[in-house]
């Protein structure tokens, strides 16, 4: 297979790795706009282009896009062009505009090619079990949800100056909203769509960045329950990643630091799974890969295409509107 590679730091590289996994005979096209060679492309033997124009020259199969959120819509509304099957990092894109612009494009160019979005923990079996407990409706209908998330922003990347991230920076597409849309997008997957969104965000001083490092979000459909909470935050110092659901039945809860899915009502609490591959999240990034791959290959659809990423998109922009 051929491969463009749109942005090769730290998730880029990751993708390499795995698509080498998946496919190791796999050919790559490092699209970098300073044309700059280096180590990783001379030792994969990339060819290295300009532009997307000089890129599809070589007839690749995909293209992965990695780079910093904001440059997002522009490779992704070349790739739609030229009818190129794209992995798209989260978010697909970050405002209200640019979403228009890529659904114009979907229809313009009546683009059908696979499609795959970053928000990596739909990958996760234990993820994956807590939605199917809901399915069967052992919750009963649900009531409400609380999402929590978070992550003292310095220790993320402990190589780089966190100042100096584009976390830190609105302008690339920081901010605690964009980083974490996991949460708004797992509330989407477990519990479907929502039609309401209210929030409030704030920055921190302690952290002295341009970003919002807070935030609290509500989520609500049209038709009522449920309501979802979602807190999020660079300030945690020890990592939260939590979800609790509650239903007429018992309540689901599911925390990935401490690796547990549990199930509970009136009669105590049953354990669903503890099992730690079922809450890997460096596997799900080569899960998400082998998916898109195959789709690829056999000119199907994925289990998280453009169309859903643009939907969490959509509510993220919504809550960061709301402020």
């Amino acid at each position: 297979m051929k491969i463009v590679i749109v942005g090769t730091g730290s998730i880029g590289r990751r993708h390499i790795e795995n698509i080498l996994r998946v496919e190791p005979k796999a050919e790559f096209i490092f699209l970098r706009q300073s044309g700059r060679h280096d180590s990783l492309s001379e030792g994969l033997g990339a060819r290295v282009v300009t532009s997307v124009e000089q890129a599809v020259k070589f007839n690749p199969d995909c293209a992965i896009i990695a780079t910093p959120s904001s440059l997002h819509t522009d490779f992704v509304l070349a790739f739609i062009q030229y009818g190129i099957a794209m992995y798209v990092e989260k978010p697909v894109v970050i405002n209200q505009p640019d979403i228009e612009r890529v659904y114009v494009s979907i229809k313009e160019f009546d683009y059908r090619a696979t499609t795959l979005v970053g928000c990596n923990l739909r990958f996760l079996n234990s993820l994956r079990a807590m939605k199917e407990v809901l399915e069967s409706g052992r919750l009963g209908q649900v009531a409400r949800g609380v999402f929590q998330a978070g992550q003292w922003l310095p220790g993320w990347r402990p190589a780089q100056n966190y100042q100096d991230s584009y976390s830190a920076d609105p302008e690339r597409g920081g901010g605690v909203i964009w980083d974490l849309i996991h949460e708004i997008d797992s509330a989407r997957y477990l519990l479907g769509d929502f039609e309401r969104v209210m929030s409030m965000t704030s920055l921190y001083a302690p952290l002295k960045i341009k970003s919002d490092a807070v935030a609290n979000i509500l989520l609500g459909k049209k038709n009522g329950s449920p309501l979802i909470s979602i807190g999020l935050d660079y300030v945690a110092r020890k990592p939260v990643r939590r979800y609790e659901i509650y239903g007429e039945k018992g309540a689901l809860i599911w925390d990935l630091p401490q690796q547990r899915l549990l199930f509970e009502d009136e009669n105590g609490m049953e354990l669903i799974t503890d099992d730690p591959e079922d809450f890997n999240v460096a596997k799900t990034y080569e899960v998400a890969i082998k998916e898109f791959l195959s789709a690829v290959k056999s000119d199907s659809d994925t289990s998280q295409n453009i169309q859903e990423g643009l939907k969490s998109a959509e509510l993220a922009v919504k809550a960061k509107e709301q402020v």
